[in-house]
């Protein structure tokens, strides 16, 4: 009995430091059966180009509070859009000795344009739930049924539900190769784009950029500890995970540490880049497993703010402004004086 005492206590405390549950989430999921361990295999397809992700953001709340904003949703946008794309303020703090490796993906994340039906969405839903909280190894925030909302195919759209997760995780992914019912990433409201007043050190949208890097295969940098195995040779092996905003440099395992990579641990203000090799390895896994994201890419950077539901389209053009049957490039003009650029094959 004192044993099993003893396991608890040091299980509770280490478990109580992860802000991320994709690696223990993966084991849930490989245990039931959910997971295809042999779906993900590096097959060096890479490309360089831009890459647009349609996004849907599952907003379920049990109070006000949780019901986060429209501008907050916005906000991580801009924050993965950036991360992204070596365009955050703080990639200048990446020692002179990475640079060599910090590299730009090219993804960029939009809010769905039409939903699974083909009618005109936000790109954001919100479901009102009884429960107060949820668990990782439930996914009941992914089912209509248990009190949180089905996700859109899963094929077609990345599926980011927001909700008030039970215990200290900020938020966890699904790997490529999970059951399609639970592909997606799920993040704690508090650590849902850019929270200015928050005593949180995961104020700055880095969670969704982190679990993410999951989403598109990434490991831990210290997935394997001084062995150095997470899939990258230009991330250096790292002893363990790190938290809190360490000076550089910092050394372990021979080696200096990698610790503002977007996937250790440290605070949001102190993670600033991806490398060369993870950046390969998303694009690898995008154009792969996850092809249909980009066979959906229709959707607009802004599209919340200008989105109206009522606005009736008054004219189809191609770009040299000739009316069109809407075949290749088009763009629709609206009642409302916006227009959507468009691609169509038949």
């Amino acid at each position: 009995m004192r044993l099993i005492l003893i396991f608890f206590l040091v299980f509770s405390s280490t478990f109580s430091q992860e802000k991320c549950g994709s690696e223990l989430y993966r084991e849930f999921l490989i245990s039931k059966g959910l997971f295809n361990v042999s779906n993900f295999s590096d097959r060096g397809l890479s490309q360089i180009g831009q890459y647009d992700i349609p996004v849907v953001f599952h907003i379920i709340y049990n109070n006000d509070q949780e019901n986060i904003s429209d501008d907050q949703i916005i906000s991580q946008l801009e924050v993965l859009n950036n991360d992204y794309n070596t365009e955050n303020e703080d990639f200048s703090n990446v020692p002179d000795t990475f640079l060599n490796v910090a590299s730009s993906s090219g993804i960029r994340f939009c809010l769905a344009q039409l939903d699974p039906l083909g009618n005109g969405t936000s790109g954001i839903t919100r479901t009102y739930t009884d429960l107060e909280s949820f668990s990782m190894s439930e996914d009941k925030m992914k089912i209509t049924s248990e009190g949180g909302i089905d996700p859109w195919d899963t094929e077609k759209y990345l599926n980011i539900w927001v909700c008030n997760l039970s215990g200290n995780l900020l938020g966890f992914a699904t790997y490529p190769g999970a059951d399609a019912s639970l592909d997606g990433v799920v993040i704690d409201y508090e650590y849902l784009g850019v929270v200015i007043n928050s005593p949180s050190p995961y104020n700055l949208g880095r969670t969704a950029t982190h679990e993410i890097g999951h989403f598109f295969g990434l490991e831990h940098t210290f997935y394997a500890g001084c062995s150095d195995w997470d899939g990258c040779e230009d991330t250096p092996p790292i002893s363990s995970s790190t938290f809190g905003c360490p000076s550089f440099p910092q050394e372990s395992c021979g080696s200096l540490d990698m610790t503002m990579n977007f996937m250790d641990y440290t605070n949001d203000a102190c993670m600033c880049m991806f490398t060369m090799c993870q950046v390969d390895k998303m694009i690898d896994v995008l154009i792969g497993q996850r092809i249909g994201l980009l066979e959906n890419s229709f959707c607009a950077y802004n599209s919340l703010h200008y989105f109206n539901p009522n606005k009736k389209l008054i004219q189809v053009v191609d770009v040299l402004g000739r009316n069109t049957s809407n075949n290749g490039f088009y763009i629709e003009i609206y009642d409302d004086g916006t227009v959507k650029k468009k691609y169509l094959l038949k």
